[in-house]
């Protein structure tokens, strides 16, 4: 037997023995119970407005300015997306009116 037909029969053991393991998988893939998903969790709703305001008027003493109060709002609570980008959002007036609100009592 010369080495090209050792090397072809070699190539030819490889194969047999990978199409028998590949077949097996198949078969067990296709008989193979399948247990129903577990149910995707819906993301946490953002905070109100409500509890944002309750929560900046509560802990607005602690803080120099708008800013530090609202990056502290956005650790405690789950805001919106978009909050801390937007300078019109709700969340900078809230925490503006906090301010005022502490210094006013």
């Amino acid at each position: 037997m010369s080495v090209k037909q050792e090397n072809r029969y070699r190539r030819w053991v490889i194969e047999t023995g990978r199409a028998v393991t590949d077949r097996q998988r198949e078969i067990e893939a296709a008989t193979m119970e399948r247990k129903p998903r577990p149910a995707a969790v819906p993301p946490k709703p953002s905070a109100s407005r409500r509890q944002v305001k309750s929560w900046m008027r509560h802990n607005a003493q602690d803080f120099d300015n708008a800013t530090q109060l609202a990056e502290a709002a956005n650790a405690a609570l789950d805001l919106p997306p978009d909050a801390m980008d937007d300078e019109t959002h709700w969340v900078w007036e809230e925490a503006l009116s906090a301010l005022e609100w502490t210094e006013s009592a």
